[in-house]
């Protein structure tokens, strides 16, 4: 064993050698930056609420026009806010607390 020769190592091209270096980098970047965001990624989907509580005088529709996105349909957020909230055509009352999609 004592007889074997171990040959150095020379960096032909340096262009080469550097470009080899940077893709394994971004190659182990890549993969620990997958490992590490699969961990959060069933967290990411939940849907975020605000509570607001009715005045005395509030609509659904007075409600819902302040809180609309700009893209939406009013009576579409109004029927979805029906539905989150279990109210029956739009009844209010004041002091009810209410859930609004963000």
């Amino acid at each position: 064993m004592s007889n074997m020769v171990f040959g150095k190592y020379r960096v032909v091209s340096k262009f080469r050698f550097t470009l080899f270096i940077s893709i394994v980098t971004i190659i182990i970047c890549m993969c620990l930056s997958y490992i590490n965001g699969s961990a959060y990624v069933s967290g990411s989907s939940m849907d975020v609420y605000e509570t607001v509580t009715v005045k005395p005088g509030d609509t659904l529709w007075d409600i819902a026009a302040e809180h609309v996105q700009p893209n939406t349909d009013i009576r579409t957020f109004v029927h979805e806010l029906e539905e989150l909230n279990s109210i029956d055509g739009g009844c209010l009352i004041a002091g009810q607390e209410i859930i609004i999609p963000v």
